[in-house]
């Protein structure tokens, strides 16, 4: 699931941290047309990261920043950390416990356990279910320190590079898990490439991201709007969890559509709210507005995160 509470490190990253890349849409490749204001840094409640410009797609809705802050020293830099602390705000018997849940949803879309790959392992809660429940499972992670805590806990082998570096056959797995990473990855269009690659034709694909055309995120933006601050609540490119991708139902959809991946099942759904309170009667305005916008979000479409399945054409 999504909305990790790891907090950034004392001393604060800097600007010459980064290099920053003018990005284009990696569905569409153009540039994009829509501002949607700046985050991080000096525009952020608790001058959390360093400040981005961040903008919209105009072709597919896309959001991301312009131009992109690449990590001079590469993933280690941002989650190079202990994952107890990175995530901090996850149970893990309660994500052992929805590991489970999907495996018997992907059981019933391909037929009969097979070969799963887990593309951001974490701390390997699905790993370790699948391995558990005869899938012969291997996982993906980048990180250092996730990559031996989730080979440790789940007893599976775990990959310490990107999946577009491992080299698999053709149509290796009848499942990939892609649970809340796909808004973290610098090039999704290469990963998803990779992956439609690895996977084999009516094998499934599962996808959870936070939905930017939600609720949440349309209340968010018009309240920046009206005070003018300039500010954009889209991502966190800079600071945990580090999302320098936002994909709505339209970029999504378009993304997988390139990549010969049909959606079979789609849900939104609204979640929790994760936003910090601060202190004074702002805060708490702000807060109450927040949850409430919240509890709405689970009625409809405009959930704050989108799950779906798809299958490999």
């Amino acid at each position: 699931m999504a909305s990790f509470a790891a907090q950034p490190d004392s001393y604060g990253p800097l600007e010459n941290d980064y290099l920053w890349v003018p990005q284009l849409c990696p569905i569409c490749q153009v540039k994009p047309t829509e501002f949607l204001g700046y985050r991080g840094g000096n525009a952020h409640r608790q001058s959390l990261g360093v400040m981005c410009a961040v903008w919209k797609c105009g072709v597919c809705g896309l959001r991301f920043p312009n131009p992109m802050p690449l990590p001079k020293r590469g993933l280690d830099q941002h989650y190079d950390v202990d994952p107890s602390r990175y995530f901090a705000g996850h149970d893990q018997d309660v994500k052992y416990a929805f590991a489970r849940r999907l495996l018997k949803i992907a059981k019933k879309l391909v037929g009969e356990r097979g070969a799963l790959l887990d593309v951001g392992a974490g701390r390997g809660e699905m790993l370790r279910a699948a391995h558990q429940n005869g899938w012969d499972a291997i996982g993906i992670e980048p990180s250092p320190t996730f990559c031996a805590c989730a080979a440790e806990y789940s007893g599976c082998r775990v990959f310490q590079k990107p999946i577009e570096d491992c080299d698999f056959p053709l149509g290796s797995f009848d499942v990939v898990i892609l649970s809340a990473i796909l808004e973290h990855l610098y090039n999704p269009d290469i990963t998803l490439c990779a992956i439609s690659r690895a996977l084999r034709k009516g094998g499934a694909l599962y996808i959870e991201v936070p939905n930017e055309d939600g609720l949440f995120y349309r209340a968010g933006g018009f309240y920046h709007a009206l005070r003018r601050t300039g500010w954009s609540i889209h991502l966190s490119p800079t600071f945990p969890p580090y999302h320098v991708f936002g994909f709505g139902p339209r970029s999504l959809r378009m993304l997988l559509e390139k990549h010969h991946l049909e959606p079979t099942l789609w849900l939104t759904y609204g979640g929790r709210n994760v936003t910090p309170r601060l202190n004074g009667l702002v805060g708490k305005v702000e807060h109450i507005a927040t949850s409430m916008v919240v509890r709405l979000s689970r009625f409809g479409s405009l959930g704050n995160f989108i799950e779906t399945w798809a299958t490999r054409r």
